[in-house]
């Protein structure tokens, strides 16, 4: 979204399915990712409902957990109960604004948050 980046080579270490990654700089998905830790993101795959993903929105990246409830309001949610206040609820023009990046590429599922 800016030019604060660094391109990477390849390494073994990648998982095969990553397009991009960054670091995380702060603890809204602890405590699954740490704060600072580098995330891998699946740019061609949506995460499935609750699990983490990559998104933009109004000038920012996100990294959330996300769900749609039965009135179709996209919640994007923290999983640090202690940044609970920092979970969106979006309808209309909004949800409409929020694109989401990719997947983040994880090797469990996570919970959903008991905040929600």
């Amino acid at each position: 979204m800016d030019e604060d980046y660094t391109l990477l080579p390849r390494s073994a270490d990648m998982p095969h399915n990553a397009d991009l990654c960054l670091r995380l700089d702060n603890d809204c998905m602890e405590p699954f990712i740490k704060a600072g830790a580098l995330v891998w993101i699946d740019g061609h795959d949506a995460p499935e409902e609750t699990q983490p993903g990559l998104f933009y929105y109004r000038g920012r990246v996100l990294c959330r957990q996300w769900c749609e409830d039965s009135a179709g309001t996209l919640h994007l949610l923290c999983a640090n109960p202690g940044r609970e206040g920092e979970n969106l609820s979006l309808t209309g023009a909004d949800k409409a604004a929020c694109l989401c990046l990719g997947r983040v590429i994880l090797d469990r599922k996570l919970p959903m948050p008991v905040f929600y």
